[in-house]
């Protein structure tokens, strides 16, 4: 079974945004920001044509422009980072403002500053205002700001960043993240909007799986992320696509100095304590080989500096999740027992006690002690049977005694968990070319190898299906990749061009363990409508009071039948 979709069809391709640098107003892209400001002499009236440089000490990020005839100025499409403003006019003193901290997809309004009549070999500094630079000015959008420190000071479990979805005024709904593993962006609502109307970006391409709308293609750990945008209502115009909210993550990017960390989380069911219906569910479940298993083991490091300062960067890292998941709570059901295994069906009863018949279907009459006898059935109902006892054999035995006489609808119960190993990888370039072009690239990669045991139903968002009905389980590959490639620029003071490219992929590949659902390696022969080197599904029904927890098909009291069904 293969599932292939392909996301973000080149999202953003060819973006054109025209930037009236001398108008009152300017475009951004989630990657980027905006920064606004005024520039008066001491007398409050407004100063023209005065230079101002923004500068990233980190990235090294410049642009300048000039204030226009009202004294306003725009610093449009900056990358998100801490910049310094020098201002500088004919006939004052140079003035330089630190500590402006610019996020992804902001309108920021940096202020008013006045220059104090001086030369311009004279500079004035001065702290960015912090209150001003919160007051959300210059844009109408609902939106909350996760930066890289709170990441990094607040534990998640399954390192999933939608947890932080929770803490969003106008979010309802709950992301479960206790492991890690792609998907959970329509786990919630956004100011009453249905749960699969979100976007999520990661550094502007698309990381939505709209074969569903609520699949992701690739995660990310937080401790490669910069920062979070989340808009919740009234975004901007460039932000399209979707009527729900906008996730919007920017990563981490090389800077001016080397950084770099480790880190090595772990979560144990030995650390926890035992609530009392797990304790109870142990002990009837019997079985000391499956106990409930939750392991957590998450190991990774990353590193990012300068190739050559102010002009080229690289940020490395990668993550490897080692995770024994428990699939939740106690499976119960009824499994074939020994006897019935083999056609014998003189002991076996319904859930209520009753005992069952079983009916020669070329006679209409119960076989002789009602056991199955081969003799009296044709040669491609002997096949059948033949077949279907060898694919019996693959269900786990009863463990549970009493079936039928104690209340019980089911003679098996178990705690099991599945292995999820998988891995992250993830690569980004920054290159500061000229003055007027900067270009950056990020790549994410990962690899998912789930091996799920046996069970009687799905795993949540996991699409083993019927294969994990059998022994060793099965196998699902689920690989992703999220490239973004961003180039700005100035083409002249007035007119900017920013051009996005965000392709995305995600794969699906399920498959037995080791050979354990092919036909050739279980002995079976059974003719298929539809020719396949795998077992057919095997259902259940037609028991009083028995909870078939495999079971698709309708209930059809006082009979039962065991029949393969493709």
């Amino acid at each position: 079974m293969k599932r292939h979709s392909v996301l973000s069809g080149l999202c953003q391709l060819a973006i054109l945004s025209l930037l009236a640098l001398l108008a009152s107003t300017a475009t951004a892209q989630v990657t980027s920001g905006t920064l606004y400001g005024t520039v008066k002499d001491p007398s409050g009236a407004y100063v023209s044509n005065a230079k101002v440089i923004a500068h990233s000490d980190t990235v090294g990020a410049e642009r300048t422009v000039t204030t226009n005839d009202h004294g306003d100025f725009v610093v449009p499409n900056m990358p998100p980072s801490t910049y310094t403003l020098t201002i500088d006019a004919q006939g004052f003193k140079k003035l330089t403002a630190k500590g402006i901290v610019l996020s992804a997809a902001d309108k920021l309004n940096a202020g008013e500053y006045t220059l104090e009549i001086g030369g311009t070999a004279e500079t004035v500094t001065v702290s960015a205002d912090a209150g001003q630079l919160q007051l959300q000015s210059n844009s109408g959008e609902r939106s909350d700001l996760i930066t890289s420190k709170q990441l990094n000071d607040v534990a998640l479990n399954g390192r999933n960043v939608l947890d932080y979805m929770k803490l969003i005024p106008g979010v309802s709904g709950m992301v479960d993240g206790h492991a890690s593993g792609t998907g959970g962006i329509d786990s919630f609502n956004v100011n009453g909007t249905r749960s699969n109307q979100h976007e999520f970006t990661i550094d502007g391409a698309s990381n939505v799986d709209t074969g569903n709308n609520g699949g992701t293609h690739v995660t990310i750990n937080p401790d490669a992320i910069e920062e979070v945008k989340i808009l919740t209502s009234n975004y901007q115009a460039e932000f399209g696509k979707a009527a729900g909210g906008q996730v919007a993550i920017t990563t981490k990017s090389g800077t001016n100095r080397w950084h770099g960390n480790g880190r090595f989380f772990h979560r144990n069911e030995g650390l926890n304590a035992n609530e009392w219906f797990n304790k109870q569910n142990q002990v009837l479940n019997g079985d000391k080989n499956n106990p409930y298993i939750y392991r957590y083991n998450y190991v990774g490091y990353q590193i990012g500096g300068p190739i050559k300062k102010d002009k080229l960067f690289v940020f490395w890292s990668q993550e490897f999740y080692r995770q024994l998941i428990p699939i939740g709570g106690t499976t119960q059901f009824y499994t074939p027992t020994a006897l019935e295994r083999q056609g014998d069906f003189s002991q076996s009863v319904d859930g209520n006690g009753k005992p069952i018949v079983i009916y020669n279907p070329n006679t209409g009459l119960p076989f002789a002690g009602n056991k199955i006898d081969p003799t009296q059935l044709t040669a491609a109902q002997q096949a059948v049977f033949t077949n279907v006892s060898k694919m019996l054999s693959l269900y786990p035995a009863p463990n549970v005694p009493g079936f039928g006489s104690n209340g019980f609808d089911y003679n098996y119960s178990t705690s099991l968990s599945y292995s999820n190993p998988r891995r992250e990888d993830i690569l980004r370039g920054d290159w500061q070319v000229n003055a007027n072009n900067r270009l950056f690239a990020r790549w994410i990669h990962n690899s998912d190898n789930l091996q799920a045991p046996f069970s009687t139903g799905g795993l949540g968002a996991v699409d083993c299906l019927a294969a994990i009905n059998f022994p060793g389980g099965c196998i699902q590959s689920h690989p992703g990749w999220n490239l973004s490639v961003n180039l700005l620029t100035t083409i002249r003071p007035n007119l900017l061009n920013e051009l996005s490219v965000g392709p995305s992929v995600t794969k699906s590949l399920v498959t037995g363990a080791k050979g354990n659902i092919s036909l050739a390696k279980n002995g079976v022969t059974l003719p298929l409508l539809y020719p396949s080197d795998t077992l057919p599904d095997l259902g259940f029904e037609g028991l009083d009071n028995t909870n078939f927890g495999w079971s698709y098909l309708g209930p059809c009291p006082g009979v039962r039948r065991i029949r393969p069904s493709i």
